[in-house]
């Protein structure tokens, strides 16, 4: 039987907390899948802090609503939070990893990592010099960070960052020719989709979504950044306003 083609382009929010599985969300994770079918995307990753879901329970969500459900995982390291995909082991991290043991377990899963609001921390005071003079000065500093030879993509567009620091991220990872990706690092379903990944050649599976990762062949963005109407604005708000 052949294989359906790809779709022309995928959207993905590559972060996504649920509270089945991360201490600091409430969100039920088939709500939060009825809300991204919702706003327009094509696809989630399940990412909770330092813990994998079970692979069956992704796949029964996935056929249950008939969307794109990858389970990935977000983890504390030595550097910051990193977001995995591919990892089957461990099921929780109980003793958290360096970012050169992490990107070791990783490749011997033929999996991939991005780093994830890489300026959250760094980003303050920093990034309110980023538009002070020091510009220059400060992207020079971060450029010479090290974890960025042992990622595959930075998260550029992430749902929780301000301007500056998502501009700063971006040129950072332009300096270092690393792709971009976006995600909602959403705790609460109405967030899903505030940014997330565009996949140009369409992604089906976890596998197609690696791929294209450690090819590079995304970007993160947003509405406004791709010019697609926000469907988030006509479902949200006559709710709220009402």
């Amino acid at each position: 039987m052949t294989a359906p083609a790809r779709p022309a382009a995928t959207l993905v929010d590559l972060h996504c907390h649920t509270g089945w599985g991360s201490g600091d969300s409430h969100t039920d994770p088939n709500v939060l899948i009825a809300q991204a079918k919702a706003f327009g995307l094509q696809g989630i990753c399940i990412t909770e802090h330092n813990q994998l879901w079970d692979a069956k329970r992704i796949e029964q969500l996935s056929d249950k609503h008939d969307f794109l459900v990858i389970g990935g995982i977000e983890v504390d390291t030595d550097i910051g939070h990193v977001l995995v995909y591919g990892l089957r082991a461990p099921r929780r991290f109980i003793r958290l990893p360096r970012i050169e043991e992490l990107r070791r377990m990783v490749d011997e899963v033929d999996g991939a990592m991005v780093v994830a609001h890489p300026f959250r921390k760094r980003a303050k005071p920093a990034t309110t010099e980023f538009t002070s003079g020091h510009a220059l000065e400060l992207v020079e500093q971060a450029l010479e960070l090290p974890f960025f030879d042992l990622v595959d993509g930075v998260e550029v567009h992430n749902g929780i960052a301000g301007p500056l620091e998502r501009a700063f991220a971006g040129v950072v990872a332009g300096e270092r020719k690393l792709p971009t990706t976006g995600g909602s690092d959403t705790h609460r379903h109405p967030e899903v989709g505030t940014t997330f990944t565009v996949f140009p050649g369409g992604v089906r599976t976890e596998q197609d979504l690696i791929d294209a990762i450690k090819a590079g062949e995304m970007r993160g963005a947003d509405w406004d950044v791709e010019g697609i109407h926000d469907r988030r604005l006509t479902s949200l708000l006559p709710r709220y306003a009402g």
